[in-house]
């Protein structure tokens, strides 16, 4: 056993479980974005939505699921003023956000990865097959999830691996974490 390693896996689970949770809150989602009452992390209405926790890792994965089509993108972005929240955002912005639009269905299940160092930087997967042609390479920087609804469309993000329903594409890539400082 080394300096950071533990004689229980579990000692990690609990550690885990420790940080604190990812969500959507208000100050990071447009005004007319709607949060289901009993599940903080599905969402709705008109606008865009990011993650309270910007990307710190090195390869960090997400999930995306439809509960009703409409209008979506999904990616990452800088962070985005309220205005820009407002609004919502659609395609990709040079240097802004980086997107997947394209048509979706109920129930599909969309799988973001987001590498730090390799290339490319940001790529997807619909219900666990790679969307490549979607590929997004050379995006530096501090970046965020984010999705942008509207037309009706209602979505879960999952950031949690037990609720995950496809593995992230490689072993490299995590669940999104908040970063911790260790001083």
């Amino acid at each position: 056993m080394g300096c950071c390693a533990s004689k229980n896996d579990d000692d990690l689970l609990e550690v885990q479980r420790a940080l604190p949770a990812i969500g959507m809150p208000a100050q990071f989602r447009g005004s007319r974005v709607e949060i289901d009452s009993g599940d903080a992390l599905v969402i709705g209405g008109t606008g865009a939505a990011m993650a309270s926790a910007p990307i710190e890792q090195d390869g960090a994965y997400w999930e995306i699921k439809v509960i009703a089509p409409g209008s979506l993108a999904i990616g990452v972005s800088r962070k985005l003023q309220s205005e820009e929240l407002d609004a919502g955002i659609d395609g990709s912005s040079e240097n802004r956000w980086w997107t997947l639009d394209i048509p979706l269905d109920d129930g599909d299940v969309i799988g973001v990865a987001f590498g730090q160092s390799d290339l490319p930087n940001l790529s997807f997967t619909r219900n666990g097959k790679p969307l490549m042609m979607h590929d997004v390479k050379k995006i530096g920087g501090t970046v965020y999830p984010v999705i942008s609804v509207g037309a009706g469309a209602c979505v879960k993000i999952v950031f949690e691996s037990e609720e995950f329903t496809h593995p992230p594409p490689t072993s490299r890539f995590s669940p999104l974490m908040v970063a911790q400082s260790v001083l």
